[in-house]
Parts: C-alpha cells; structure tokens; sequence
C-alpha cells in the first residue's frame, strides 16, 4: 500500500528525462535559427550592400589621379596626372644616373 510521503521514483525519472530532452531540442532549434538569421543579416548587410558609395570613390579617386588641378595656389602647387609623373620620375632618375663607360 502507497504512502503518501513516498516518492514516485518512476514518475520523477520520467520528466527529468524528458524535460532534459526538450531543453537539448530548444537548443538545438535556437543555434539553427540564431545560424539562419545571421546568414540572412550577413547577406543583406554585406553581400547585398549597394555599391553606391564604393562606386562614387573610386570615381573621385580616378578623376582625381588623372586631371590636373590646382592643390596650392599660392605656393605654385599643381597636381598633374599619375601617369605623366610617374614618366617624368622615370626621365628625372635616367638623367640622374651617371653613365657608365
């Protein structure tokens, strides 16, 4: 005959076990969702990002390492295209060089 201050042995294994089997499954569902998200928020912020602002850069950039303009007025600065200094470097270094004989 069951007293009432017995305890239910059976009873208490079975919903510790399934207790720590729901817990492993949230877990496990959590991660999997937490994984899913971060590759969506990685998509839209980093492979789908408009290159808008990157593209305008690069233009000024271009624009810049190609054109003249002025970079000090009064001083006589002038900023000449990339190309056309670096063959004047080249023409200064060949003239520089004592000739070998």
């Amino acid at each position: 005959m069951a007293r009432y201050d017995d305890l239910h042995t059976g009873t208490i294994t079975l919903v510790g076990i399934v207790s720590a089997a729901l817990t492993f499954v949230i877990i496990v569902a959590a991660q999997v969702l937490y994984y899913q998200f971060q590759a969506i928020e990685h998509q839209r912020k980093v492979v789908d990002a408009p290159l808008v602002l990157t593209n305008e850069m690069i233009e000024e950039q271009q624009t810049e390492l190609n054109t003249y303009s002025w970079v000090d007025r009064e001083k006589g600065a002038v900023s000449i295209p990339i190309e056309k200094a670096m063959s004047e470097v080249l023409e200064e270094m060949k003239s520089s060089q004592p000739s070998e004989g």
